[in-house]
């Protein structure tokens, strides 16, 4: 995964990991760090990660994802909850590698919820809507 610091990206990835230590590689370079309070840890990674798979699989209904196409930075969300949307219509402004893309609708519908909020760092894959 790739996190930002300031101004500055890395990319992380977990070598090994136990109850109460993990062992990463930050831009290759190896780092074992002790983990403490590790239930609340996965309880605000849960709150950051917005909307997931499994968050929609509890829900009734035919809801449809829709998912960031690249990593990036949300610059701003155009559509609320509630919304009716109209496929290739722009609702969303994405920030990756310096440069700003509008994403369009794949779909048409209503957006049912949104799992970003301005200013979220979001990856390759999140979702972004839930469009009924």
């Amino acid at each position: 995964m790739k996190i930002r610091v300031e101004k500055k990206w890395y990319t992380i990835e977990i070598d090994s990991i136990s109850s109460d230590s993990a062992v990463v590689l930050v831009d290759g370079e190896r780092f074992e760090v002790k983990l403490a309070d590790v239930e609340k840890a996965n309880e605000q990674m849960g709150e950051v990660s917005g909307l997931t798979s499994d968050s929609v699989g509890g829900r009734t209904g035919n809801f449809k994802e829709f998912k960031s196409p690249m990593p990036g930075i949300i610059v701003s969300i155009l559509v609320q909850t509630g919304d009716d949307v109209s496929e290739g219509q722009d609702i969303c402004v994405l920030e990756s590698m310096k440069m700003q893309q509008t994403l369009k609708s794949n779909m048409a519908g209503t957006i049912m919820e949104t799992g970003v909020s301005p200013g979220d760092q979001i990856l390759d894959g999140d979702v972004i809507f839930l469009i009924k």
